[in-house]
């Protein structure tokens, strides 16, 4: 654990070196410092997802050891809130923010009151503009001590997340999906209800956590924990044990392709109570009288919610020692038995185990990739100083260069290839292919669309359509922007680096920001419900067989007297029918032609204006390229022509390449098993 630390302040320590003796210019500019600041940012995320009534925010409360974020049984969030671990901090400070990412507000001591009236004044109001809209609170960011994990050397980063059933946007929804989905892979903590497993809600969102499960590897098996928040209202009497429990869990999630899930007892609430009693903090009558349960925690065996969470046998270990060392406080060892310390150390090995390293090998890597573009350079010099026979030939090639550059021959092959090229042929092909799996989607989802069902049940049915064309409708989004904001960018760093190869010696480093994709995607259409089934509800004839019971006997026969028998006759009647068929094909398939089409419109206009500005950002830039390469030429042939002045140059770059050679054997130091032993 100590190790990654180490090795991450060596890194910190190198690159103030570098500040402080570069002979390299390059190497103190902003960017370099804002790419050391990026890749050995402190910060790392944890996100809490969950549907409503989970005890999300209760859990999240717990951790903090006070009542800060709401928790009720309703949609309260309207508002997506990250809480910044600052250690030391005695209470919380918070900065909202708008949905266009603007500072709107700033809190010195942060509570539960300010909180609540953020989330009110994050609620859209009817008849309300979307740019009135944008200008309410979106986002809170809250600095505090998260005190229950151990996570030095790392600011973490707890982010509350909308549930996909209690989001006040649809905004907030596929930020939800997106987290799943995020390139540096945050750590998720899945709530579940004890008391209420399976809901549909559960099973939407978790068909998406399953696909970011199987992404790759025991990271991203570990980076998933799943959270059975109010254990404690289990009834052991009734046969809901915890094991029992947590075996149907697996069982659950094995239905949705998640194997060998990580399961934590807990009660959030209990925690919470009694670390807002240790803390000194004012309690509600309520808290007052749940807080004297604490000593159940310690009778009962069965409460002992520890025992079950899964942990390393190094989380193991650390955590039977808390609860020697918390024996002779009740309320410290009725805290462990609520089993949120179990999930504390589980987050805590995680982040040690993976957060830590990752950050070190990627700033290793990052630096040493920045470095030799200059050893490059450091060394083609070194290279003329052992090879002195050599520089009348070199001469004679650069004059060949230079000619070729004048002429424009090789540059002009790129600019021409540049004016006749189009991405709409390759964003096309991206699209078409998340609109066919989108499509694929719908058709199987529409597939029991094809009959007559009485209103009611066509409610329902079409009340769960529209929950899975959001969810899909949702994702389709996400991919449209992943290809605007990856499938262009990367085809136009292709032509720049194309270019860069041919001019990279001479003029240094061409870049071209591409920027984010600007254009705005249109949501699917809900479906009314109500309407529907009252505009496509008809009276129909149905052929309905009665039964009637009639005399079966005869004058003649007297032992027949009294004998009746059953005869069946068909007659119609009118039942209330809803053509489904004809809801798909009048409704709903005209609204997702609609959602495409738009989609598809923006999506391919987007293109275009890309594709414009890049075109017109490097013919702009050529001509000054051409005179920047012909300056250099110029000042490489004065360089040479001159003895003294070549072999003066020879010499400090010599000293220069050897502080580069240096700072890089460092860099390779810190990852090497001798320096490891040293740390």
């Amino acid at each position: 654990m100590y190790l990654c630390k180490n090795q991450l302040e060596k890194l910190k320590e190198i690159f103030a070196e570098i500040q402080d003796t570069s002979p390299y210019e390059q190497l103190k500019s902003d960017e370099i410092k804002n790419h050391f600041e990026m890749v050995t940012s402190n910060d790392f995320e944890i996100a809490v997802v969950a549907t409503m009534s989970s005890g999300k925010s209760t859990l999240i409360n717990a951790m903090l050891g006070r009542e800060l974020l709401p928790a009720r049984n309703e949609a309260t969030t309207a508002t997506i809130a990250k809480i910044y671990d600052e250690d030391g901090m005695a209470n919380f400070t918070a900065i909202v923010k708008n949905a266009k990412g603007e500072q709107i507000q700033t809190f010195e001591n942060f509570t539960l009151k300010e909180m609540e009236e953020v989330n009110t004044n994050g609620n859209k109001k009817e008849g309300e503009s979307n740019e009135e809209a944008a200008q309410r609170p979106s986002t809170i960011e809250i600095h505090g001590d998260i005190v229950g994990i151990d996570s030095s050397n790392i600011r973490l980063v707890l982010s509350d997340t909308p549930g996909p059933n209690n989001s006040q946007s649809q905004e907030h929804k596929e930020h939800t999906h997106g987290l799943l989905n995020k390139e540096y892979k945050p750590m998720i903590l899945y709530v579940l209800n004890a008391t209420q497993i399976a809901t549909n809600d559960d099973n939407l969102l978790l068909q998406a956590v399953s696909k970011a499960m199987q992404a790759g590897g025991r990271q991203s098996q570990e980076r998933f924990m799943f959270i059975l928040n109010k254990a404690d209202a289990l009834d052991p009497d009734k046969g809901e044990t915890i094991e029992n429990v947590i075996q149907k869990i697996k069982i659950y999630l094995e239905k949705h392709n998640i194997y060998e899930a990580r399961i934590f007892p807990v009660s959030s609430l209990m925690a919470k109570i009694i670390r807002q009693y240790l803390n000194k903090d004012e309690l509600t009558r309520h808290e007052k009288t749940k807080l004297k349960e604490h000593t159940d925690y310690i009778e009962y065996e069965d409460m002992h919610f520890e025992k079950y969470a899964p942990l390393s046998d190094h989380s193991k270990a650390i955590q039977d020692k808390l609860l020697k060392e918390a024996q002779d406080n009740p309320y410290k060892e009725a805290l462990i038995h609520t089993g949120i310390v179990s999930i504390e150390l589980a987050m805590s090995e995680y982040i040690q185990k993976y957060a830590l390293p990752v950050k070190v090998s990627e700033g290793v890597a990052s630096f040493k990739e920045k470095l030799d573009n200059l050893g490059i350079e450091a060394k083609t010099i070194d290279v003329i100083k052992e090879n002195k026979d050599k520089i009348e030939d070199f001469l004679s090639k650069i004059d060949f260069i230079e000619k070729a550059l004048q002429n424009g021959d090789k540059a002009k092959n790129i600019i021409d290839k540049i004016k006749e090229k189009s991405f709409e042929t390759e964003i096309n092909d991206e699209l078409n292919n998340s609109i066919k799996e989108f499509n694929k989607m719908v058709k199987e989802n529409l597939s029991n669309f094809n009959q007559k069902v009485a209103p009611d049940v066509a409610k329902t049915m079409m009340d769960k359509l529209n929950d899975k064309l959001e969810s899909h409708s949702s994702d389709l989004k996400f991919k449209i922007n992943n290809i605007l904001e990856n499938g262009i960018k990367h085809q136009a760093e292709k032509y720049v680096q194309e270019y860069q190869e041919f001019v990279e010696d001479l003029v240094g480093e061409v870049k071209f920001d591409m920027g984010g994709a600007a254009t705005v995607l249109g949501d699917l259409s809900s479906i009314n419900t109500s309407q529907i089934v009252n505009e496509f509800s008809n009276a129909e004839a149905v052929e309905v067989e009665k039964s009637y019971e009639v005399s079966d006997s005869t004058w003649y026969k007297p032992w027949t007297w009294g004998d009746t028998k059953t005869i069946y006759i068909t007659i119609p009647e009118y039942q209330e029918l809803v053509n489904l068929q004809a809801v798909v094909e009048d409704k709903i398939l005209p609204s997702i032609q609609d959602f495409m089409d738009k989609n598809r419109k923006n999506t391919l206009i987007e293109a275009k204006d890309q594709e414009d500005k890049f075109k017109a950002f490097f013919l702009n830039q050529f001509e000054e390229l051409q005179s920047q390469i012909t300056a250099k030429l110029d000042e490489q042939k004065n360089i040479l022509n001159n003895k003294e002045k070549c072999e003066a140059m020879i010499k400090e770059n010599e000293k220069n390449l050897s502080w580069l050679n240096s700072i890089k054997t460092k860099l390779d130091n810190i990852l090497s098993i001798k320096e490891a032993n040293n740390a």
